[in-house]
């Protein structure tokens, strides 16, 4: 009569394969506890570096929102002075130079 290889109650794993297939399946199961805790580390890291810039953000947008401490007088009438370009780089100021004259 003939025998079918994988009847039921046929274990193949018997002896030293027994043993390393026991070692294999604690070596991934290790393998796999170390790759979770370096994704959680990183998920970690992602969030610290991450709440780092949304507080820098804040506080620039904190900063931004005062008034600045500029005089009123220290330009014109509406905190603007003219300026022209007159070429390249250079630009030519007017009428920041009078403020203290008499006649204002």
């Amino acid at each position: 009569m003939i025998r079918i290889a994988y009847s039921p109650g046929f274990f193949n794993l018997r002896g030293p394969k027994l043993l390393l297939a026991v070692l294999a399946a604690v070596a991934g199961l290790l393998l796999a506890a170390v790759a979770a805790l370096f994704a959680a580390a990183t998920v970690v890291v992602v969030a610290l570096v991450g709440g780092a810039l949304l507080g820098m953000a804040a506080l620039t947008n904190l900063f931004r929102r005062r008034p600045s401490a500029v005089p009123q007088g220290a330009a014109g009438e509406d905190g603007v002075i003219e300026a022209r370009k007159v070429g390249g780089h250079e630009w030519v100021a007017y009428g920041w130079s009078d403020r203290d004259s008499p006649e204002r």
